[in-house]
This record gives C-alpha cells, structure tokens and sequence, in this order.
C-alpha cells in the first residue's frame, strides 16, 4: 500500500488538486504521452485499469480515446476517490479505494493499466508490480510514468537517497522477475525529460 503520510497528505490535497499548477506544467503532458503510447500498444482495449487514479481525470480522458472500454480506477485516498465519483455524473467509471499491492480484481482483467507518477507512492513496489502482472490480460500492457533519474539527477537520487524512484537497472530487472519487461518507452514533454512512459508487457504472451 501508500506509505501512510502520503495517503493523509493526498486525502487533504483531494479538493484542490485539479486546480494545482503541477497539473499544467506536470500533469497533463504525462497523461497525454500515456494516452498516445497506449494507443500505439493496445488500439481497441476492452478494459483500462488506473492504478493512482486521483480525481479521475485521466480516466476520463482515456474514455473519449477508447469508446466502448470497461473503466476502473482505484486509488489509496479515499477523498480522491470521493472527487473521482462526484465528477463522473453518467457513472461510466467505477472508482473505488484500493492499493497496488492488493487490487480487487480477478487474474486477466484488464488491456491496458496505467500507473501515471503513482508508483514512487508505493510501499512495496515489487508486490504491486506482481499485482499488475496478475491483473494484465495476455498481450496487454501496462503504461507506468514515472521519474527515472538518468545524468546529474541519477547522482542526486543516489545522494539523497530518493530510492523510492525506480533505477532503470533495477525497475528491469524487478519486472523481469515478474514475468514483465519494457517493449518501449516515451519521454514526456517535461523540462529536464527525465519523467519516462514505460509500456510493459509480459516476456511471454
């Protein structure tokens, strides 16, 4: 699950979160390089899965790029899953509280999941990479964003040992051991392009 003071931090940030300034300079340019490289992997999913889902808006964005996919999302605040709710009026989307290392669904549910800056939240991120792969159906993919120190930044990580931001030698070999591996990879148009768009797939389909 979330470490707990990230999960009280986001629960007091949920009614003010789609109105912060990280959402325009952040935000909205990862979620569209997810949406894009999703399209490119899986075209015509059945059902899409957010693990991280906040308020929901990434879901919603991802239900006008594939009309007719089964929508979940699920998050570890229960306020933003709260807003989540309020903002779907036609109830197309199910929200519901939940974390990576134990999602509610059965083995091979789902075409496509995202994971969208979430991941550095996780409290045992090798579980919820297990989770994920549970949940993946065959020949889907799993489009995780997130900060992959590379350069000057990879030192800083190192130094303040930020470990809880994946290393790419060890995020490979974590999801290899997972039966998953990274089929190809976008980086967001953010300043500094170390925020990377992962799409995984299982080794074997």
């Amino acid at each position: 699950m979330a470490h707990g003071h990230d999960v009280d931090r986001f629960n007091r940030w949920a009614k003010d979160y789609d109105q912060h300034w990280m959402q325009r300079i952040i935000f909205e340019p990862v979620q569209e390089t997810v949406l894009s490289l999703a399209k490119q992997q899986v075209s015509n999913p059945g059902a899409i899965l957010d693990v991280g889902c906040g308020t929901g808006k990434l879901l919603g964005l991802a239900q006008s790029r594939f009309p007719g996919a089964k929508l979940e999302g699920v998050d570890a605040a229960i306020e933003m899953v709260r807003h989540a709710q309020a903002s779907n009026l036609a109830g197309t989307i199910h929200f519901q509280q939940a974390v990576a290392e134990e999602l509610p669904f059965p083995n091979a549910s789902f075409d496509l999941v995202f994971s969208t800056m979430t991941f550095h939240h996780w409290h045992d991120q090798g579980r919820g990479i297990a989770e994920v792969a549970r949940v993946l159906k065959p020949g889907g993919r799993w489009l995780l964003a997130e900060f992959v120190a590379s350069g000057f930044m990879g030192l800083v990580r190192s130094v303040l040992r930020l470990h809880q931001f994946p290393q790419r030698d060890d995020l490979r070999r974590t999801l290899l051991g997972s039966g998953l591996k990274v089929v190809a990879e976008l980086p967001a148009p953010v300043r500094g392009r170390q925020i990377i768009v992962m799409a995984i797939a299982a080794t074997r389909t």
